[in-house]
């Protein structure tokens, strides 16, 4: 069964659930782009495209870190490489629109991305544990 996504009611949602807000946000946000989720579900071009976005967003979030600064790690070049806290948060903000849009391309809605993270967050302790 296909998990429901749904559209926000007025935009102004009063949920408490920060998830679902987020969700609900930015299925408004692709509905007043596309129209319609329906043409996004499953579509490669819109998962290519989204895919493309968060490759170049963490770009973006390591040119905001100082991962190139000598004086931070071992094999790092550039001195002149400073922390922008602001801009690595503005550019996390960013990665989530599109990572919100691969969960919707492939019929994910936040319940089943909790679940499944829940799920996977208990394997790796596991492995952990195990000695993996």
């Amino acid at each position: 069964m296909q998990p429901e996504i749904t559209q926000a009611d007025d935009g102004q949602s009063t949920d408490s659930d920060k998830l679902d807000q987020i969700f609900k946000k930015q299925v408004d946000l692709q509905i007043k782009l596309y129209n319609s989720l329906e043409p996004l579900i499953k579509n490669q071009e819109f998962i290519n495209i989204n895919l493309l976005a968060c490759f170049d967003e963490l770009s973006e979030i390591m040119r905001e870190s100082a991962w190139k600064n000598p004086n931070l790690i071992k094999f790092g070049w550039k001195k002149t490489q400073e922390f922008n806290e602001e801009k690595f948060k503005e550019e996390i903000v960013d990665l989530l629109h599109f990572f919100v849009n691969l969960c919707i391309a492939a019929g994910m809605n936040e319940e089943e991305l909790f679940e499944r993270y829940i799920n996977k967050n208990k394997e790796n302790h596991d492995r952990k544990d195990r000695g993996y």
